[in-house]
């Protein structure tokens, strides 16, 4: 097995689709980095294309995806999240050196995979299935008032 490839754990079915999910919602926290640098700081300043030369930019993810993913990931222990940040968050370092540094071998490393991702299956499917609060109060009949009983005067 490489180097590379003993930090993960053989992901079973039943955690294929969360896996996918921390994979995009990877994807969309590296790019939002991005897009909140401020270049005039470093002098680097580029002004912006015209509005004929500029691409349409592809959505990774939509934002309620992603701020219950952020949520959930959020919730998971922190030996499980700083592993599963390593592992999904794309950087400039390698993640084997990542995890070299945090001192996690590989054994404990393919566990900690495991086991946080299965946290994070089950965490993320009740932040993003649970209704909003908005939605809860604009649901007819949110507002009814109580039926008085029969003893009770207005």
């Amino acid at each position: 097995m490489s180097a590379r490839r003993d930090i993960y754990a053989e992901i079973p079915p039943r955690l294929l689709e969360a896996d996918d999910l921390l994979h995009r919602y990877g994807r969309w926290a590296k790019d939002r980095a991005r897009l909140h640098r401020c270049g005039s700081a470093e002098r680097a300043y580029r002004p912006p294309w015209n509005e004929h030369d500029r691409e349409p930019r592809v959505i990774l993810m939509h934002i309620d995806l992603a701020m219950a993913c952020q949520r959930a990931l959020a919730r998971v222990p922190e030996r499980e999240r700083v592993v599963l940040t390593v592992l999904y968050v794309p950087r400039r370092v390698p993640a084997n050196v990542q995890l070299n540094r945090l001192r996690i071998p590989p054994r404990l490393s393919r566990e900690r995979h495991l086991c946080g991702l299965a946290m994070f299956d089950n965490l993320v499917g009740l932040l993003y299935s649970r209704p909003h609060r908005a939605n809860r109060e604009l649901q007819p009949g949110a507002f009814r008032q109580p039926e008085a009983s029969p003893g009770m005067t207005a």
